[in-house]
């Protein structure tokens, strides 16, 4: 097994994922696994990290340069250096439990599924969910399906899609991510490549399942917890679902028409709500909307960088 993490500039951030990654337990007695890092900053910010951290691993430890600020060319860097059979990927902003690699590895080989997905719960900044959100349900990611369910995420009800992406997730290389580029590097800063992936594989049939044992903490610092950084994550997220939906559908005008007509309705029902009881949930969906019609940016939303612990 292989663990691709791909980095940007969150070395804080990063630091706490390795090190969890490290603290792996449960695993099979003949299992062997290992850590790759792919740093995707022109300065090779994850040098520095690795190299700190790799007396300490009980695995291998790899930091792999990856071009320049383009997601989708570090993931497929990271595969390309992977050598495991099986990948997993996690977030530089996401700390998996002890036993969430065998538990993404045991899901697999019971259900013998090409793919499975696990749900993310937030940390906060200070401590506590944003006044706005105080359940942190816009941070979550749980589809509360059984374990060892099958995912569908081409079907539009129950949108099983939605949320559904590479971090937090194990696939099989011989049948998820062959050739030297599976992830698209048109998609890589504008986002999207991973949802692009996915529901190409699942239109060749690959089977996706629900792997609930297998929990990542996805660390929240004060930018994110803003209710304005939430609207445009949210608007930005579902321009790229549209956009996906669009490249890979056989029949495009019907497609664009069905995107359309939900994001109206969306804009009729949420409008009407949040004019009558000004409710936050109720203006990230007009944001989804107005995402499905095509409007906000694509690029990265800007943050500030994560520094290093210091020793």
């Amino acid at each position: 097994m292989s663990i691709v993490v791909a980095c940007y500039d969150r070395m804080g951030l990063l630091e706490r994922t390795l090190k969890a990654c490290m603290a792996q337990t449960g695993m099979p007695v003949d299992a062997t696994w290992e850590i790759v890092v792919a740093d995707n900053h022109p300065r090779r910010l994850a040098t520095a990290v690795v190299s700190r951290l790799q007396a300490d691993s009980p695995v291998a430890l790899r930091h792999i340069p990856a071009g320049e600020r383009n997601i989708a060319h570090a993931r497929n860097c990271g595969i390309a250096a992977a050598r495991g059979s099986f990948i997993a990927f996690v977030d530089d902003d996401e700390a998996p439990d002890p036993d969430w690699l065998q538990a993404h590895l045991g899901c697999l080989n019971r259900t013998g599924a090409d793919a499975g997905f696990g749900p993310k719960y937030p940390v906060f900044a200070g401590g506590s969910a944003p006044e706005w959100d105080p359940a942190g349900r816009s941070y979550t990611t749980d589809f509360h399906m059984p374990q060892d369910a099958e995912i569908h995420p081409l079907r539009w009800f129950p949108p099983q899609a939605r949320g559904l992406g590479t971090g937090n997730s194990m696939m099989r290389r011989a049948t998820c991510l062959a050739g030297k580029t599976p992830f698209d590097e048109e998609f890589g800063r504008c986002g999207g490549e991973d949802t692009l992936l996915l529901l190409g594989l699942a239109q060749q049939g690959r089977r996706f399942v629900w792997c609930a044992d297998a929990r990542v903490r996805e660390f929240n610092e004060a930018s994110r917890m803003t209710f304005s950084y939430m609207c445009k994550r949210m608007q930005r997220s579902s321009r790229h679902s549209a956009m996906v939906r669009m490249e890979i559908s056989q029949h495009r005008a019907a497609t664009r028409l069905g995107i359309y007509g939900v994001a109206l309705a969306q804009m009729a029902v949420y409008g009407s709500l949040w004019l009558l009881r000004r409710k936050p949930a109720d203006y990230l969906q007009i944001c989804k909307a107005l995402g499905k019609l095509g409007l906000g940016s694509l690029d990265f939303i800007p943050e500030p960088p994560v520094a290093p612990a210091r020793s």
